[in-house]
């Protein structure tokens, strides 16, 4: 949309109890993930001086973690799933898991109690322009593993590990980053439907209508009012997205 747009476009946009994340096949995960080697990210990455440096430097990472991934081969032995974060028809987040795995040693028992994982998370990828995106998608991820989650992450790229350790996670080698959500208190808790949730972090998620969703907006301009609509912003970084 222009900045000139309507004002119906932008109230496309809504906030919802439930992160937009499905559940997706494998064909339109790796479609997915070509989206983030296309030219709006290229963009992104070689114009620092329209974006910053900070959210340049995410869109490269975004492209590098994609782009590993895509020749990545997948043993059907070990099944994994698929999810995928929508802001309308715009793929905006991508999530690989598998699991459930155990994990062999005393010590691993030693530090979270048991030696089984819920889930293997070796793929996040987000919109370096849709803030929280990541922490939204291990958030819904928590909630896919019920009440007492054990999460096992390989980030793809060295330089992740402060935020990993923000989240709650710990190093247990290599580049294996566990997380008990029961440990950090201070990073997790249960909100008012017993899911999880980060602290202190809203309990609505900005969600998109698809475009031709044209019964689902004019019930969504009817829920939103002129004043203070954050979409208008988050319209214009969006703009460009759809590839051809």
């Amino acid at each position: 949309m222009e900045p000139g747009g309507s004002s119906s476009e932008t109230r496309a946009y809504y906030l919802n109890s439930g992160p937009p994340i499905v559940e997706i096949d494998q064909r339109s995960f790796d479609r997915g993930l070509q989206r983030f080697l296309g030219r709006d990210i290229m963009n992104i990455a070689i114009n620092p001086q329209e974006y910053s440096d900070f959210v340049s430097k995410k869109a490269e990472r975004a492209a590098t973690v994609a782009g590993s991934y895509s020749a990545t081969h997948y043993d059907p032995a070990r099944p994994v799933r698929f999810f995928s974060y929508q802001l309308g028809d715009e793929t905006v987040g991508l999530l690989r898991a598998g699991g459930p795995v155990r994990i062999k040693g005393e010590t691993f028992r030693e530090k979270f109690g048991r030696n089984d994982l819920t889930s293997v998370v070796d793929l996040r990828v987000t919109h370096p322009l849709v803030e929280n995106a990541g922490d939204i998608l291990l958030e819904y991820q928590l909630r896919e593993d019920g009440d007492d989650p054990l999460i096992l992450s390989k980030p793809g790229l060295p330089g992740m590990e402060p935020r990993l350790a923000e989240m709650g996670f710990v190093h247990v080698g290599r580049n294996h980053w566990v997380l008990d959500p029961h440990q950090h208190p201070e990073v997790w808790t249960k909100n008012e439907n017993d899911q999880w949730q980060r602290v202190g972090k809203p309990t609505k998620y900005l969600s998109k209508v698809e475009d031709d969703d044209a019964a689902a907006e004019s019930t969504v301009q009817a829920d939103y009012s002129d004043e203070d609509d954050p979409s208008v912003y988050l319209e214009r970084v969006l703009t460009g997205l759809s590839m051809e």
